[in-house]
């Protein structure tokens, strides 16, 4: 797949879709430790998508500001504004939750 706003691929290890970002509570976020990862080919893996995720951080959180604002403002009138998460819905949930 081609990468766009909201497809970020993480070379050949993953892809990241920012049209399915939901909110989670602080309460809920769960560090981990990738080097006390039993499984070496494992852990390598998450290593190497570790670096490649901060290397793009910052392409990362700014591709997640436009596709947060476009849903925002454009509803379901898009293409994009369509495959994307509610995240009016999904943060009221949250604080909810």
């Amino acid at each position: 797949m081609k990468e766009g706003v909201d497809f970020i691929k993480i070379k050949d290890y993953a892809v990241i879709n920012l049209n399915n970002m939901i909110p989670v509570p602080d309460s809920q976020i769960v560090d981990i430790d990738i080097n006390k990862e039993k499984n070496a080919s494992y852990r390598y893996l998450l290593q190497a998508e570790s670096r490649e995720v901060n290397r793009q951080k910052n392409r990362i959180r700014k591709n997640a500001e436009i596709v947060y604002s476009h849903k925002k403002h454009n509803g379901v009138t898009t293409p994009l504004a369509k495959r994307t998460n509610d995240f009016n819905i999904l943060e009221k949930l949250c604080r909810e939750y």
